[in-house]
């Protein structure tokens, strides 16, 4: 079978008010509409999306189809378009997809014009708001492909490889292949299978002997051991690739490559989550599906840049919150070692939204979860099937037996892996009572503001917020949680506890055959929770929310000075400020006290509270620990009182300024890896020291003042891109002194210019409360840095990047293409 791209010529249309389209020009694949839209405070999607409107969207393309293909069949496929699409070909609706996140496939044929030119439309509906509790993007946003095989062949997903067993140097591995013959006569075959190793050296072959019948679909098993094999793992993501081709007597009718790892997992309430027989801890964060600003266009370099920052940070597991990934960042997680937990849907058959996935799950969630796991099959990174977020109604009767059908089908579809539900059990809990009996809570542990009102309308959602998190390890031990939660988990393999640590030990010995996943939780108490995972051999590991900043939940993690006390912002607020990565890539606070906590990190981190707010009245949110930064340069507030936060896995720290001891302070497991001084701000150097119980010195870090003459620094993180329509390069742009220290209160507007072989996709800050585009030529940085991505096209040359901004020199980045 012979895959291509389709992304290329396609022409975007806007359907306005009255219905008509609006011609917005040619363009590549993948593409997000939303991005596009004029945020406003009026939008019914309001905070969701972070004030983005949703729409109705048109994709067209014309492309030639010879003559030579009535003898073949064309497959279109689609890792999905946001949402509620149909797809056109030749003016007959072909099919399409109700679920904005599903990947599916339209047989073409039947279509299709052969020797002339054909015309495909993709419509998205995207305009019935809200349909989603965060970004969700529009159109088609990720990958089209055109399949083309011969009447005999292997359909997509049609070969998939499954570990058995590991043992005595050798792995056994079953290949199952599915073959389709649309001719009319049964068909005597061979199947060719070879694995090749990362170096294409052939590790093995061997041959499946079958025959198929007449307008019938047939899968051939073959047990094929491996001797010595490469194990992929999440220091060694060894990868290895399955070819498998069709013969006949004198020819070889069709060929499929696939990309798989060698790995076994393990799972018991004895010894945890294992990996090839070794235990592992889940260091997991949550992230949504955007990239920031680029939106949800989902291209591999964005996805792959996304992966690689995570592992970098200390991660070594992802929740796809809460939709099943992109097959780029299931093939970035292969090949750089990230566990995965592939969500499949936040809502069943009650609304968190007025018009989301509920008006079609009890349609479509067959469908939607063998989708699912079709596409996961063949990545080793997947180790977990989530099958929903805080499902609330997994505390009736009829949610539990949904659980269970959603369990068994996944099961039945893969044995391979495990099954997990992600519930907020004291919010199943409070959803159960009389009180709260409509059932429709629109939204999960995010969404507080519309379930206290109910009952509490007078006090702002984040006091109450704060309040209830002192009170959390009690309000989750209520028998009404367990009661409300029991048999759901009686359902899955591993329980997902959100936000209920607090019922980690108890329920260890309730139900010793238990597994527990913290699958949601909150990041300030990581030292916390991470003892208990160390601890507990049925806590399989801990996922932050979340790993990665995003767009929408407008304000849900922010720090604001001034009156605002809900849980979520108003516009122009448009991230949630998550605190561990910002949209931008840069790591936060949070992100370093995670990888200390983890043992990773030895150095000291030095962070400061923002001198140009102190006094200042904070509305904080339970999801961010510290609005502090790791920046010492704050002129204007000379002499001035400064509290510095010290983090280190380490028995004392010790603070200098400008080589003056400010005194040693305890530090390490005991005190939450956290030592705080306070001082008097003068310019300079601050140094921290980390010690050990008997006083030797362990490691120490520094933060130096920036000089005052501003300069204006921009790299990139490639060298050259590859002429292809869709490879990035990311611009980092930086205001700071001659030696790159920056300058968090220098913030200005910049203006970026791509010309030559690229376009500028993308240009923004990780500032949460913003009016400014992502898709203009300027922005103003946020603590001193922005981020602008560039978009290759899709012939070789030179792409030019030009960067300025008042009082600083201009700069050029010039970058190839081939």
């Amino acid at each position: 079978m012979i895959r291509e791209s389709f992304n290329s010529d396609w022409y975007f249309y806007k359907e306005n008010d009255l219905g008509k389209k609006q011609v917005i020009g040619p363009l590549t694949l993948p593409h997000d509409a939303m991005l596009l839209e004029e945020r406003n405070s009026l939008t019914k999607n309001g905070y969701n999306t972070g004030y983005f409107p949703g729409g109705i969207y048109h994709y067209q393309k014309t492309f030639f189809v010879p003559n030579a293909y009535r003898d073949k069949n064309v497959i279109l496929e689609f890792e999905a378009v946001y949402m509620n699409s149909e797809v056109y070909l030749n003016g007959e609706l072909a099919g399409g997809r109700p679920y904005g996140y599903s990947n599916f496939y339209i047989a073409a044929d039947r279509f299709l014009k052969y020797g002339q030119d054909n015309q495909i439309e993709v419509v998205a509906h995207n305009e019935s708001e809200p349909n989603s509790r965060w970004y969700s993007g529009s159109g088609i946003y990720r990958n089209v492909n055109i399949f083309v095989a011969n009447r005999l062949h292997i359909p997509p997903n049609g070969v998939k490889i499954t570990t058995m067993e590991i043992k005595d140097q050798q792995a056994l591995l079953d290949v199952a292949i599915k073959v389709v013959n649309n001719e009319n006569f049964t068909r005597e075959i061979r199947i060719g299978v070879e694995f090749q190793n990362e170096a294409g050296e052939i590790a093995v072959s061997g041959e499946i002997v079958g025959s198929v019948e007449a307008d019938a679909i047939t899968t051939l098993n073959q047990t094929i051991p491996v001797h010595n094999p490469n194990l992929w793992s999440v220091d060694q993501p060894n990868l290895y690739t399955c070819i498998s081709r069709i013969h006949t007597v004198d020819e070889v009718i069709d060929e499929d490559k696939e990309t798989f790892g060698i790995r076994l997992l393990a799972l018991d309430a004895k010894n945890g989550f294992c990996l090839n027989g070794q235990m592992i801890k889940l260091r997991g964060g949550c992230m949504h599906h955007d990239n920031g600003v680029i939106g949800a266009c989902t291209l591999e370099a964005a996805e792959d840049r996304r992966v690689r920052l995570m592992k970098a940070s200390g991660f070594n597991a992802i929740r796809s919150a809460h939709n099943p990934m992109s097959k780029a960042m299931l093939d970035a997680c292969d090949r750089q070692g990230m566990l995965v937990m592939d969500e499949f849907s936040d809502v069943w058959f009650r609304h968190k939204t007025r018009h989301d996935y509920a008006s079609y799950f009890q349609n479509w969630w067959e469908d939607d979860i063998q989708a699912m796991v079709d596409k996961d099959y063949n990545h080793p990174s997947v180790v977990l099937y989530s099958i929903g977020n805080e499902i609330n109604e997994t505390a009736t009767p009829r949610g539990v037996e949904f659980s269970r059908k959603l369990a068994d089908k996944v099961r039945s579809l893969d044995n391979s892996r495990y099954v997990i539900n992600c519930i907020n059990g004291w919010l199943s809990y409070f959803s159960s009572l009389n009180k709260w009996r409509s059932g429709n809570i629109p939204g999960g542990s995010q969404n507080l503001e519309s379930h206290t009102e109910k009952t509490l309308p007078s006090i702002p959602t984040n006091p109450l917020m704060n309040f209830m998190n002192k009170f959390m390890d009690y309000i989750v031990s209520l028998p009404g949680v367990d009661r409300c939660t029991k048999e759901a988990y009686a359902t899955v393999d591993v329980a997902g506890y959100n936000y209920m640590v607090g019922r980690y030990v108890r329920d260890g010995k309730r139900y010793p055959e238990r597994v527990i996943c913290g699958s949601e939780t909150f990041p300030p108490e990581i030292a916390k929770n991470w003892r208990l995972v160390k601890k507990l051999p049925h806590v399989i590991g801990d996922f932050s929310w979340t790993g990665w900043d995003y767009l929408g939940e407008a304000g849900l993690c922010t720090w604001q000075y001034g009156q605002n006390q809900d849980l979520f912002k108003p516009y122009p607020c448009i991230l949630a400020d998550s605190s561990m990565i910002d949209i931008t890539g840069h790591r936060q606070t949070q992100s370093y006290i995670h990888e200390i906590v983890w043992g990773l990190r030895k150095e000291p981190y030095i962070a400061v509270q923002p001198l140009n707010h102190a006094g200042e009245r904070l509305s904080k949110s339970v999801w961010r620990g510290t609005n502090a930064i790791d920046s010492w340069t704050w002129y204007g507030f000379e002499g001035k009182k400064a509290v510095i936060e010290i983090y280190a896995d380490a028995e004392f720290v010790e603070l200098l300024l400008n080589s003056v001891s400010m005194g040693k302070k305890p530090a390490g497991d005991r005190h939450d890896f956290k030592a705080v001084f306070t001082t008097i701000y003068q310019p300079g150097e601050l140094t921290a020291i980390s010690y050990a119980a008997n006083g030797e010195e362990i490691a120490r870090s520094s933060l130096k003042t920036a000089s005052q003459q501003l300069h204006l620094h921009i790299d990139a993180d490639v060298s050259e891109l590859k002429a292809d329509g869709v490879d990035l390069a990311y611009i980092n742009i930086l205001l700071g002194d001659e030696n790159g220290i920056v300058n968090p209160l220098a913030d200005r507007l910049v203006s970026v210019h791509v010309e030559g072989a690229g376009s500028l996709l993308g240009f923004g800050s990780a500032n949460p409360l913003t009016e400014e585009s992502f898709t203009d030529h300027t922005h103003t940085t946020y603590l001193g840095r922005s981020l602008a991505v560039v978009r290759v096209g899709l012939e070789a040359g030179i792409v030019n990047v030009t960067v300025s901004t008042e009082e600083c020199k201009t700069k050029v980045l010039t970058i190839p293409t081939v």
